[in-house]
């Protein structure tokens, strides 16, 4: 009997969708959003699901976007929504470490889209009590009619070595009511009759809890041994790797994976620079030499403020050393070593890692430039997956391993090396780069005032 595993991602902007049979053939679906609610996502799901060709057998893992909260099962707060800051910020202030770590097994970041900062304010609007869920648990309970969550999709709300949400901060938030808390291995429910209906999905489909976005494609990308270092670009931009311990001292980001533990920070701004560069100076035509990166001014890539390393809302995009002969050319090469420099100053705040290679996903993966420019600087071979979409294939192999299959669906696409013929000077770059910011902190704010 032909067997199929189908992997369904809710992202920032659409879902995608992978359907790989046993014999490695594949149908991909991408579907945006009409509206940014349960409705829209789920409208999205079904014309995504409603593409493909179905075998037989056919199982399904699930993933989505973490930080955006849905609250009775109606309203929404996206993740990249500024609110939940004054309360991170508080609790940064209120907690020690030493009760982050005991009832959420990693010490609080300063991200106001995990669960705490949020659901204080969901509970200053909507009272104690609310019914808050994220888009992967409405999206399974849609398909199933089951309302169930993994432990990794409420980091910093849930204990990661009993499984549970920390009793203690459930009580400090409000006592919202939350998906109950599986396996991300476990399996949800199977899919329902209207669903199989209107997609043609066959009855009986068994769908798996799966993981949050990043986690789904790191297990996409091949990532899982201590010392893999990631680059998942996207709308934002994560840049980590793998470790053996918990680092309770970082300003990144330190807390349990599947296996080990997980260090890495993220931007705010990466997706958002790059569309710039691409819509107003040609960004996707530029022919690289060493005359073209001397004579470029130096970007900070913050159009929509700044996450990892300086966690500042206020910063902006700002381009420093034009000059008369510059020219489109050079600005946009600019603001793609922007990007480049932002993800390797979170690397250096990371410890500066030791890596034999970098593994790059994402839709910015297809930018040779930007490939070759981060193998340069970190001085290693950067390598571009088969699949673009890996938070769908991760989800997807989640319920591939559950029903037995050991096919290994990850493959190298491409590997850029580094020649070493730019890495000096992009490092000597890299530290201009590094005084700008705190050279215009206080001028970003005064500006953002106005």
């Amino acid at each position: 009997m032909s067997k199929a595993y189908l992997g369904i991602d809710i992202g920032t902007s659409s879902v995608k969708a992978i359907l790989k049979n046993e014999n490695g053939n594949f149908q991909k679906a991408r579907e945006g959003y009409e509206e940014i609610s349960p409705k829209g996502w789920y409208d999205a799901v079904i014309k995504a699901l409603s593409s493909f060709d179905y075998p037989e057998n056919v199982a399904i893992g699930l993933s989505s976007q973490v930080g955006t909260y849905i609250i009775n099962e109606k309203d929404v707060i996206s993740w990249n929504n500024a609110i939940g800051t004054a309360e991170v910020e508080d609790i940064q202030k209120r907690y020690e470490k030493g009760t982050f770590v005991k009832e959420i097994s990693m010490v609080h970041p300063k991200i106001a889209s995990y669960p705490i900062p949020r659901l204080r304010h969901i509970e200053k609007i909507y009272g104690k009590g609310a019914v808050v869920c994220q888009p992967k648990d409405l999206i399974g309970k849609m398909l199933t009619g089951v309302y169930r969550t993994d432990k990794f999709s409420w980091r910093g709300l849930a204990n990661i070595e009993n499984g549970r949400y920390s009793e203690y901060f459930i009580n400090e938030v409000g006592s919202p009511i939350l998906p109950e808390i599986r396996k991300h291995t476990d399996k949800l429910g199977y899919v329902n009759s209207e669903v199989c209906s209107l997609t043609g999905i066959p009855e009986n489909t068994p769908v798996y809890i799966g993981l949050n976005d990043f986690f789904a494609s790191l297990v996409g990308m091949g990532i899982g041994k201590v010392g893999d270092m990631f680059d998942i670009t996207g709308t934002s931009e994560h840049l980590g790797a793998i470790t053996d311990t918990l680092d309770k001292n970082t300003a990144m980001v330190s807390g349990p994976f599947i296996t080990d533990f997980v260090h890495y920070g993220v931007t705010a701004s990466s997706g958002a620079s790059l569309d710039f560069a691409i819509s107003e100076f040609g960004a996707d035509n530029i022919s690289l030499n060493k005359s073209l990166v001397e004579n470029s001014p130096i970007f900070l890539p913050y159009l929509n403020g700044e996450r990892a390393p300086i966690f500042d809302s206020n910063a902006h995009g700002t381009f420093f050393g034009i000059n008369a002969e510059c020219n489109k050319t050079n600005l946009a090469y600019s603001i793609l070593e922007g990007v480049v420099f932002s993800i390797y100053h979170i690397y250096e705040n990371l410890g500066s890692p030791f890596a034999s290679k970098l593994t790059v996903s994402g839709g910015a993966a297809k930018s040779d430039l930007l490939n070759y420019l981060k193998a340069e600087i970190f001085n290693i071979p950067v390598n571009i997956p088969e699949e673009s979409d890996t938070s769908a294939l991760g989800s997807l192999m989640v319920a591939a391993k559950e029903c037995g299959c050991s096919t290994d669906f990850v493959k190298v696409k491409k590997t850029v090396t580094p020649d070493g013929k730019l890495r000096e000077l992009l490092l000597k770059r890299f530290q201009i780069y590094k005084k700008l910011y705190p050279a215009l902190k206080d001028t970003f704010k005064e500006f953002k005032e106005m």
